[in-house]
Order: C-alpha cells, then structure tokens, then sequence
C-alpha cells in the first residue's frame, strides 16, 4: 500500500482508531494533521482529523479544515523511518523531515505522536 494515498489514509484512520492505548492517551486532543511526501508531485497530502484522540476524517485535503500539525519529508527520509534506520523521535526533530505546528503542543504529546507513526511503520505492504 503506497503512503499518502487515500487508501492508506483510510486504513491508517482504521488502524489509529483500533489502538486503545492511542486513544486513550489523546482522549482529551483535538487536531488537523497532514502528512506529506514532498518529492512525490503525484501524490496529493493527506489529512487527518482528530476528535477526542479518534480520527474522525482521513484522506484528501478539502481546504475545509486548518491544519494545526504538517510533516513532509522526501522519500528518502521517509524510508529511512520506515526500515528503522532512525527512530521516529529522531526523525522529527531532524532536518530531513519538516514539521510545522505548535511545538508544546507537540513536545507533550510527544509520546503519543512517537506512537502513531509507529502505527504506520507496522501496516503491511507499506511502500513509500
């Protein structure tokens, strides 16, 4: 399954919903996140709305809703998180990746944001 695609948004959304301890931890968050792969013209970003730690909306971006947290990174880099060649805490704090969003915000929910990419690390078939 390609990354940031609408088929992946759906299963990504399926599998964060599925994963008690996720949401249990968010229980209290509300966000917009979009994800992206920047070398990748083809593939359109992706968003994902989280209600209360549940992902209530995931796939194209509708401009309809403010993206509060943004992450791209080209393939590569990409890649590089996805074989484990770098940790995902890493990888967000690293110039290889670009993250926009409250950094507080971020910084104490770090655990959580760890995990949900984890999440899309452990889906079979991803391809980047």
């Amino acid at each position: 399954m390609q990354l940031v695609t609408t088929e992946w948004a759906e299963a990504y959304r399926d599998v964060w919903n599925s994963d008690e301890k996720l949401r249990k931890k968010l229980k209290r968050f509300d966000s917009v996140f979009k994800y992206a792969i920047s070398d990748r013209e083809d593939l359109a970003p992706m968003i994902f709305v989280v209600e209360k730690g549940q992902v209530t909306y995931a796939g194209a971006d509708n401009e309809d809703q403010k993206v509060e947290f943004d992450m791209w990174a080209d393939s590569s880099n990409w890649q590089r998180v996805f074989s484990k060649d770098i940790s995902v805490k890493r990888a967000m704090m690293s110039s290889g990746f670009n993250f926009k969003g409250p950094k507080l915000k971020a910084m104490s929910n770090m655990r959580s944001f760890e995990r949900s990419i984890e999440l899309m690390i452990e889906m079979p078939g991803m391809t980047i």
